[in-house]
């Protein structure tokens, strides 16, 4: 109480404040991703700067931004980055190329070029999306015989004139 104060404005002590508990979350953050079509969890990253000389097998999924001299096989998803480029052919589920690729592309499913794309070789895809400004040269095949085509292996051997018989 103040010395000025009359008695008549006595203050009742105000109790404590009860503590308000934390709300918990009740679910985890969700985050929104592009599609993926068909890919695996697992993925494997070759960056750039990194050249890799020899075939690469994977189980899921890979993205390359570096260089790969050799086949790449992936049961999931293959990913050529702007700056990747792989000199040797790609056999996969799906693939999306913004880099380069010299060699085939045997793609089960979905192909998609990229506008920056580069591909000099041949294209045997299940479907095929291309953006403006892509550059390809090659024959591309399409549709279920490209599926045929996949699983039946090519044997050949060279005639005694030199030419290839199949």
């Amino acid at each position: 109480m103040s010395i000025f104060s009359s008695g008549r404005d006595k203050q009742e002590p105000t109790p404590a404040p009860t503590p308000v508990p934390k709300p918990t979350p009740t679910s985890t953050p969700t985050t929104t991703t592009a599609p993926n079509y068909g890919s695996s969890s697992s993925m494997t990253n070759i960056s750039r700067g990194t050249i890799i000389d020899g075939q690469i097998k994977v189980e899921g999924d890979i993205k390359v931004d570096g260089l790969v001299k050799g086949t790449v096989t992936a049961k999931g998803k293959v990913q050529i980055a702007q700056g990747g480029k792989v000199e040797g052919d790609i056999i996969c589920q799906n693939a999306e190329i913004s880099g380069h690729v010299t060699g085939k592309l045997r793609i089960a499913e979905v192909l998609m070029l990229k506008g920056n794309a580069v591909i000099d070789g041949d294209i045997n895809t299940g479907k095929l999306m291309i953006e403006t400004g892509v550059k390809f040269n090659g024959n591309c095949t399409m549709g279920a015989q490209v599926m045929k085509e996949q699983s039946t292996p090519i044997t050949s051997s060279v005639g005694s004139s030199g030419t290839v018989i199949k």
